[in-house]
């Protein structure tokens, strides 16, 4: 039997399981008496994990006599109208005889069979990950008809001596709208501690088998069709940069990873970014709210971000080095740790969770419209968007050799601005115009990002000690970046000159 599985994940402690089994909002959902299970289930690949890598899931799994072979494919979090932390997988399941130890692959469909073969590439599947879990289970009705079917998760999943515990409630929509998990997620998110969980067990467990340390990532590229409604272009974008953001939270948080850091800041910005170009022909209140609470956390992150190019870009390169460098850097790495904390508290906390999950909502609601007079097609608006964010730089940037300060800050921003809008709609036209552009506009952007950090030490070291060896550090640092961004603002204005003689590719 085939199917289509639509299920948001939550993670918390197990004591925070109590709280929401009495959560007066869950309570009035619920239909008809809790049920429980035991589930034991053995998970099945190859020694290299081939199926696991392809978003394959092979299993058998034991609740009381039956046994159950199942095949879980599109493994991820997925888009659409699910908003995007929804997973979407598709589901092959099928009985198998009392005691059966194997998966029987005879008993699956013959285009699936083959595609398991062929991954296999002759390599034994054998049992990789065992999965012991207890499951209590809650049926749910919305005053919309939705009907839900909730389970509480405890146990372990056991892997090459390895275990990971297993503390999770699992939201799954058997009728009606994805939009009511987010709903019922944002209820619970209310009295109890969540965590959005973006990886499926069999995932977790197979990290046993493969440890592998979370990596930060940048967005990857956005494709849009070139006859895409202005709409669906508006869900794409968003979409694409919520993705992004949540990509890099294992990274950042679990990892401690500075760029994990920064590329969960520049998905924030780029949210912003898409929520501004898009308001005037497409948004409304919740686009408002959820691009003040993308502003928040960008704020509360962008701290440690300061402290992290201060400490590797701004001190460490500067020689020769003394007591007063070490002093200076004790104190910088004291101030680091104490933006980090700042940040992972931010990342933590219930107020994240819910920007998460309000985000998911409008996603999944896509409850928008276009107003009066916006155009009908992404490409036609896209064209006016880039020239509203190219006539924004052009303005900051006249007399361009006399800027400084909080000008040359302003036109930074606005370039950034200009290319994040590019890399939304690039797609819409001929590639070998837009990369030429692009590689102007980020050189410029380099250079300005650059004198931004160095703006930035200024502010930062005037909280340092100014006297002694700490202070005479601080100087010599401030004179040595204060020669190199001369250097790099005479470059700017070459830049500047070449990239205003480039002409804008969505004009033609």
């Amino acid at each position: 039997m085939s199917e289509r599985e639509i299920e948001l994940k939550l993670l918390c402690e197990p004591v925070e399981l109590d709280r929401i089994r009495q959560a007066p909002s869950l309570l009035k959902l619920k239909q008809g008496r809790a049920t429980g299970k035991h589930l034991h289930s053995v998970y099945f690949d190859t020694k290299s994990l081939a199926l696991g890598d392809h978003g394959f899931a092979l299993r058998l799994r034991r609740a009381g006599a039956a046994c159950v072979q199942t095949l879980k494919t599109e493994s991820g979090a997925s888009g659409g109208a699910t908003g995007a932390l929804a997973r979407d997988t598709g589901e092959y399941e099928v009985r198998l005889p009392r005691g059966a130890e194997k998966p029987d692959l005879n008993k699956l469909p013959q285009a699936l069979k083959a595609r398991i073969q062929k991954l296999a590439n002759g390599d034994a599947i054998g049992a990789r990950l065992v999965s012991d879990i207890r499951r209590t289970i809650h049926n749910l009705q919305t005053e919309n008809g939705d009907l839900i079917e909730m389970a509480f998760d405890l146990g372990a999943l056991q892997a090459n001596g390895g275990e990971a515990q297993v503390s999770e409630i699992e939201l799954e929509l058997k009728a009606g709208s994805p939009a009511s998990l987010y709903r019922i997620a944002l209820d619970l998110n209310e009295v109890a501690d969540l965590r959005v969980g973006t990886k499926s067990k069999s995932e977790r467990g197979f990290a046993l088998l493969r440890p592998r340390a979370p990596v930060a990532v940048k967005a990857e590229p956005l494709l849009l069709d070139h006859n895409a409604p202005l709409e669906d272009a508006y869900g794409a974008v968003l979409r694409h940069c919520l993705v992004h953001m949540t990509a890099n939270e294992a990274a950042a948080v679990d990892a401690r990873l500075p760029e994990g850091l920064h590329q969960m800041r520049v998905a924030l910005r780029r949210a912003r970014s898409a929520f501004e170009i898009f308001r005037p022909v497409i948004g409304g209140a919740q686009a408002d709210k959820l691009a003040a609470e993308a502003k928040w956390l960008a704020n509360e992150l962008g701290p440690a971000r300061d402290f992290d190019v201060f400490v590797t870009e701004i001190v460490a390169p500067v020689t020769p080095r003394g007591a007063g460098f070490k002093k200076l850097q004790a104190l910088a790495e004291e101030k680091r740790a104490e933006k980090w904390e700042r940040a992972l508290t931010a990342l933590r906390s219930r107020r994240y969770t819910r920007f998460l999950l309000e985000y998911g909502l409008f996603l999944a609601e896509q409850d928008w419209r276009l107003k009066r007079k916006a155009p009908a097609l992404a490409r036609i608006f896209a064209a006016e968007a880039l020239d509203k964010r190219l006539a924004k730089v052009a303005k900051r940037g006249r007399d361009f050799e006399k800027l400084e300060g909080e000008a040359r800050h302003d036109l930074r921003k606005q370039l950034k601005k200009l290319r994040y809008g590019l890399h939304f709609f690039s797609s819409l036209y001929d590639a070998g115009e837009v990369k030429p552009y692009l590689k102007h506009l980020g050189e410029m952007q380099d250079v300005f990002g650059g004198l931004n950090d160095v703006a930035t030490a200024h502010l930062i070291l005037d909280d340092m000690p100014g006297e002694g060896a700490v202070g005479e550090a601080a100087a010599r640092v401030i004179a040595w970046h204060g020669e190199r961004a001369e250097k790099a603002w005479k470059g700017a204005i070459r830049l500047w000159k070449r990239f205003n003689a480039v002409d804008p590719f969505w004009r033609v």
